[in-house]
């Protein structure tokens, strides 16, 4: 009888472990095209349960990238438009997530999208609405289906659907500033720069290159947040001390640093992204320097700069600046924290967990600040993907999606009026 129990009650589990996989799965099985001149709609249709994607625009040749989590190959691509429409062709990827697939958009001109997740029937659809950037476009031509296409994707073997794990879709279009909240400017450092040319890879590449492309393309898509203002540390490739970038950062009243580079070592296995924070034994150096600086201590952001500058008492300036550098290493480990999970989605990682260094970059007392090592410029494999623009763009979206999710649950508050 306790055996049978047993028995009972293991098939109990696993029935529910398979029910829980299946209703978490998602697998694409159906994509739907309706195109004209000044708009289409591209929708992706998913069994099994509700998929997480992520997508973004490219500019060089215009495209629509969309990332979804799926290990199994997609098939019944690429499809092939001749009707002189919006839309030119869609096509399969390569991204650099093993457990995600790529589509990629192909499209006659810049677009505005706009993108809708619905559920109907126990089924999950993700629609892209594309609209004509060109002035002037004229009137719908033709619409067209995709059933070529579909009839081929619909053979997917629906067995894949029980290998994918849910999670909520990467929030793609952004709400407004809530009341009583303001933006959080970021300063964006791009490491290296004119003489400095930072780490170069095997086929030449220069890393200096790499992080002012990486670093523009962050900026473009903090822009589209309202929740974010960003600066640039340097807008173009000349050298400039990690003093000045610092300064530039504090003139513009950043709330967040961020610094992106590209790692280098004598193992060229070695491979993967990090992010690294101000280490205790760097920041205690620099309280003790500032202490000595009485008059840079007025310069000092968050209100601290008041205090000191009202006051003679050196204990009190110990103690305010104590305070200063301490929020801002908790603040920063807390967003590199949150960046190093997003870099997780698309590529290797070097460190799991934020690295402590002294970096120079790293050690303003009033501006929380974070160095992002993008991969391994010295890895032939890594370098090659350092430099592929669809990668590059990853980068920049998985470390505006970290400082989104962190500042999501720790808004800063608005001046009282």
């Amino acid at each position: 009888m306790a055996n049978s129990c047993i028995l009972l009650l293991m098939t109990m589990i696993l029935l529910s472990n398979l029910l829980l996989s299946n209703a978490q799965a998602a697998t694409l099985s159906n994509i739907h095209v309706n195109d004209n001149l000044s708009e289409a709609k591209v929708t992706l249709h998913f069994a099994g349960g509700n998929p997480e994607y992520r997508f973004f625009p490219l500019h060089e040749f215009e495209r629509l990238v969309v990332d979804f989590r799926q290990s199994d190959q997609v098939s019944g691509l690429p499809m092939k438009f001749i009707n002189n429409n919006l839309l030119k062709g869609i096509r399969t990827s390569h991204p650099p997530n093993s457990q995600y697939q790529r589509i990629v958009i192909e499209l006659a001109n810049g677009v505005k999208v706009s993108t809708v997740a619905e559920q109907i029937n126990h089924r999950y659809q993700i629609v892209f609405t594309l609209k004509n950037n060109r002035a002037g476009a004229s009137q719908p031509k033709t619409s067209q289906s995709a059933t070529e296409a579909t009839n081929k994707l619909l053979s997917i073997d629906s067995q894949t659907e029980k290998k994918l794990a849910n999670n909520s879709p990467t929030p793609s279009i952004y709400k407004n500033l809530p009341k009583g909240t303001r933006q959080v400017v970021v300063a964006i450092d791009a490491g290296h720069g004119g003489k400095d040319p930072g780490g170069i890879g095997q086929n030449g590449h220069r890393e200096k290159n790499i992080t002012m492309i990486i670093a523009r393309k962050l900026e473009n898509h903090l822009k589209t947040d309202p929740m974010f203002k960003p600066v640039m540390t340097s807008n173009d490739d000349y050298f400039i001390f990690v003093a000045s970038r610092l300064e530039v950062a504090r003139q513009k009243a950043a709330d967040m640093l961020v610094s992106i580079h590209a790692d280098a070592a004598p193992n060229n296995r070695a491979r993967g992204a990090s992010v690294w924070v101000l280490s205790n034994k760097r920041a205690n150096s620099e309280l003790g320097n500032w202490l000595e600086q009485h008059e840079k201590q007025s310069e000092l952001l968050g209100g601290a700069g008041d205090a000191l500058a009202n006051g003679a008492d050196p204990y009190l300036s110990q103690a305010v600046l104590d305070l200063q550098f301490g929020n801002c290493q908790r603040v920063g480990y807390a967003v590199a924290v949150k960046v190093l999970r997003e870099l997780s989605k698309i590529g290797n990682i070097h460190k799991y967990d934020p690295e402590h260094a002294g970096l120079g970059v790293l050690r303003s007392p009033d501006i929380p600040s974070i160095l992002v090592e993008t991969g391994f410029i010295s890895n032939i494999s890594e370098e090659r993907l350092l430099v592929s623009d669809d990668y590059q763009e990853s980068l920049a979206i998985a470390i505006h999606q970290g400082l989104r999710n962190y500042f999501t649950q720790h808004p800063l508050q608005a001046a009282p009026k």
